[in-house]
């Protein structure tokens, strides 16, 4: 960043690095920074693989990386390792990344990841992304070598206060709108950039972001001077307003390529009639008061939404004169998303491939002819198709999430099991009879409450120590039988142990589980049957008798054992699927706003094409 079009706090916006030449950081990267790419850590445990940095200013720096467990390029926005110590601006940078994840819209660009690298400092991850910023385009234009006319930069522009628009309806100000952070690429893109300032309303739907942004205070000045609306100057907590200001700045340096604000005033009204300013550029009159209604001092005079200033520019572009055209072009780019959908629909190699195009081909198509009723119909249906194979992301989650449930339940296995040491003293009290069966519980028990212990414990739980804890829990199981016999405690605790197991998000372990509740069931009475352990139930006549086997069984020690048994046989699986319901409703729950959000946003198109 250069001159006066400095953002407070300094740090290099990803826009400004990101030029046609497609990263080429070898030529605008002083040899310091290419040296230090060179022996730069391996981010994330590995994960991410610096290439190059590609700037680096007062608060961090933004690198190239690969990420090598999906197998992409991707830009690492990195916060340098003092302002790591200071609260305030590793917030500040955590919130850009936490609002510009939750803003899903094709114009801004998608946050990936969001870790620590090996170092401590903190980073996140985003599209990767090859265009020019509107600013280096402008200044192509002021030299006479951009290839851009100024019809097609408001065609974007369009674009952009849609896009704000869509910011402004979840709630989130961008509050440091300018050229540099606004770009555009080859092949039609629109990015809205740099979300660092940005300032979440109350009642905003971005989750998990503090409203009322507690970062900024009356007379800090944040934002870019040259583009800030009046009222940000004084109190940078403002509203939509702000934003509807700096657009009409940014429309006055595409229509006149002169800034709207002088340097040297930067508290005075401005000027914003192009005839006054810039006789020489003939700007429409229409496009003319669009710039001063925009840029009014007051927010009451300005446009009440971003979409108004849009459909204001939207109607100049829409004149008689070239309606028609617009619609056709409209309607070829509609035509082949058309085509994309049906090809990704018949099972085309590529389906992501011709579901992106189609993506593309339709955000050209709404950028030209908004209120088209079937283009709206068919941005849905993309946004609504699921894709064929599960993305390597979906998968990288899944994998996660299923690992927290094995890891719940090892924690409660190690609980369970561990547990049954608290009967021992009573055991031990009433005498032992065979201590070989007290071993045969106690031993097994021990290792699963260890191996429990150990995979609660683990990053990557494998399914080897998951079988070991069952084997080792369905071995303590059938060892109880020589305290009541088969049929009276065995049956509770592998009924237990099988509600845990049945929860496991693996069908084999599941499988597996119920095959080894009923061999622990089944064995001591097979065993008992062929005479190789001793019989533990007596029947004379019409009644029925416990012989003691590893232990003695006076009435007090019975129920108490088997009180606080069932007892404890209740309460614990009660609290893991009451904790398993919990985060199945939570997710639920989750999805379900995703789902209302998703159609909130098919609702707004839909009536934007009413």
């Amino acid at each position: 960043m250069a001159g006066n079009d400095d953002t407070q706090p300094s740090f290099p916006t990803y826009a400004e690095l990101t030029q046609t030449q497609g990263w080429a950081g070898a030529t605008a990267v002083p040899v310091a920074w290419a040296t230090a790419a060179a022996n730069a850590e391996q981010s994330s445990s590995g994960r991410y693989r610096e290439a190059a940095v590609l700037g680096v200013g007062g608060m961090g720096k933004v690198l190239l990386a690969h990420d090598a467990r999906i197998g992409r390029d991707v830009a690492v926005k990195v916060l340098h390792v003092d302002r790591e110590l200071e609260p305030q601006d590793r917030e500040r940078f955590l919130r850009e990344a936490q609002v510009q994840g939750q803003l899903e819209h094709p114009s801004i660009v998608p946050v990936y990841d969001i870790d620590r690298r090996d170092d401590g400092t903190t980073f996140f991850t985003m599209r990767r992304v090859i265009g020019r910023t509107l600013g280096a385009i402008l200044d192509d234009l002021r030299t006479g070598t951009s290839k851009y006319t100024q019809r097609e930069l408001l065609q974007a522009f369009v674009t952009i206060c849609l896009t704000i628009d869509y910011a402004h309806t979840r709630g989130v100000v961008h509050r440091d709108l300018k050229p540099a952070n606004l770009m555009l690429g080859d092949f039609g893109e629109v990015y809205v950039l740099d979300w660092g300032l940005a300032r979440i309303l109350d009642g905003s739907e971005t989750s998990g972001v503090e409203p009322a942004s507690r970062l900024s205070m009356p007379g800090v000045m944040m934002g870019t001077p040259l583009y800030m609306a009046p009222e940000q100057m004084a109190d940078p907590d403002v509203g939509i307003g702000a934003d509807i200001f700096a657009l009409g700045a940014i429309l006055f340096e595409i229509l006149t390529l002169e800034k709207a604000r002088d340097v040297r005033a930067l508290y005075a009204p401005i000027e914003a009639r192009a005839s006054v300013r810039a006789p020489h550029c003939a700007v429409a009159p229409e496009l003319e008061t669009v710039c001063v209604k925009a840029t009014q001092m007051l927010v009451s005079d300005r446009y009440p939404t971003a979409r108004a200033l849009q459909e204001a520019v939207a109607r100049y572009l829409e004149g008689d004169r070239e309606l028609e055209q617009r619609r056709q072009l409209a309607a070829a780019h509609a035509e082949r998303a058309r085509e994309a959908v049906a090809n990704a629909e018949a099972g085309h190699d590529l389906p992501e491939a011709e579901r992106a195009m189609a993506m593309r081909e339709l955000v050209r198509a709404l950028s030209l002819e908004p209120t088209n009723r079937e283009h709206v119909a068919m941005f849905a249906t993309v946004m609504s198709m699921p894709p064929r194979t599960v993305p390597p992301e979906v998968k990288a989650k899944l994998g996660a999430q299923a690992q927290e449930v094995i890891r719940f339940g090892a924690r409660y296995c190690a609980l369970a099991m561990l547990s049954w040491f608290m009967f021992l003293p009573i055991v031990l009290a009433v005498g032992v009879r065979r201590v070989d069966y007290l071993l045969a519980i106690m031993i097994p028990a021990a290792i699963a409450g260890v191996l429990g212990m150990i995979a609660s414990r683990q990053r990557a739980i494998g399914t080897r120590i998951q079988v070991g804890i069952m084997l080792t829990m369905m071995i303590a199981a059938v060892g109880t039988s020589r305290m009541f016999g088969p049929l009276i405690l065995v049956p509770t605790i592998l009924a237990t142990w099988a509600i845990v197991v049945q929860a496991h998000p693996e069908r084999r372990i599941r499988m597996s589980g119920l095959v080894m509740g009923l061999i622990a069931i089944t064995a001591p009475l097979v065993l008992e049957w062929v005479g190789i352990l001793s019989h533990s139930y007596l029947f004379p006549g019409d009644g029925f008798f416990v012989l003691p086997q590893m232990n003695a069984l006076p009435a007090w020690f019975v129920l108490v054992f088997l009180g606080a048994g069932n007892i404890l046989m209740a309460v614990l699986p009660a609290l893991f699927v009451g904790r398993l319901r919990g985060d199945l409703a939570h997710i639920q729950e989750r999805e379900l706003v995703r789902s209302w959000q998703l159609r909130q946003l098919g609702d707004d198109l839909m009536k934007a094409a009413a």
